[in-house]
């Protein structure tokens, strides 16, 4: 398929999980990918890679909780492609802590990370995507439909940024604006990796089963590309304000 020719997409948390996984999946489609994460490194190799696949990428390195920096790089992808047709907030951290140990500091981090960055990027981008009738598509979560022990500040903040995709989505439905969101279960991710070797003291393993597909199991971050492929173009031109709950019957 070649759904996003001559279409540019922004897509933050590129260099890695998901973000990744999408920003290969839509350039294997002919999209023009802009790759932004705040680890340089890892998303010019992301970006490379997609050209060295015979694509085309530029990866700009941005922390999503800096509105400057957050505002240059959506100018950047403007300036650089004369246009932007997508834009896919998949950045995002998760932390387990006992509600009552979660320190202020760390409540702040995972809001700022999960719901006020996607928040700046829209606005940034927004202008740009009523003039090509774009797309936005946010990474929330299954966190935001339901309990997940040990992670208040991740759920709230997935939970959040459900609200502002809807928010949005009713705002701006008549100008020709789509906004979606995803809300995975398990899905194997660094950022998944790193978060369960951080379980608090004398938490309860059965508890985490509700985090995981009904088989246990971990879903590969392809799974959650393909979804984001497809709400972030005219697949999904009536389709708005809603949420596509990708976790194998996990919820069901």
């Amino acid at each position: 398929m070649a759904r996003y020719t001559d279409k540019v997409v922004l897509i933050t948390g590129a260099a890695s999980g998901i973000g990744k996984a999408s920003a290969e999946r839509i350039a294997s489609e002919g999209g023009k990918i802009v790759c932004v994460d705040r680890q340089q490194e890892a998303v010019e190799k992301v970006a490379a890679g997609i050209i060295a696949n015979g694509g085309e990428a530029i990866a700009i390195a941005c922390d999503v909780t800096d509105q400057e920096a957050v505002n240059a790089t959506v100018a950047k992808a403007v300036d650089t492609y004369g246009k932007l047709n997508a834009l896919c907030n998949i950045a995002g951290v998760l932390r387990f802590d006992h509600t009552l140990e979660l320190k202020m500091e760390d409540f702040d981090f995972v809001m700022n990370v999960n719901a006020r960055g996607p928040f700046m990027m829209c606005q940034a981008a927004i202008p740009h995507l009523l003039e090509t009738k774009g797309f936005i598509v946010n990474m929330s979560s299954t966190a935001a439909l339901g309990a997940h022990a040990w992670t208040l500040a991740y759920s709230a903040s997935k939970g959040a940024l459900l609200s502002m995709t809807k928010c949005i989505a009713v705002e701006y439905m008549l100008q020709g604006l789509n906004c979606n969101a995803i809300c995975p279960g398990g899905i194997e991710t660094p950022m998944v990796e790193a978060a369960a070797h951080h379980i608090p003291e004398g938490a309860d393993a059965r508890l985490m089963t509700k985090a995981m597909l009904p088989d246990g199991s971990f879903a590969p971050p392809s799974d959650v590309a393909s979804a984001v492929a497809f709400l972030a173009c005219e697949d999904a031109n009536h389709i708005t304000g809603d949420h596509l709950r990708l976790d194998g019957g996990l919820m069901t």
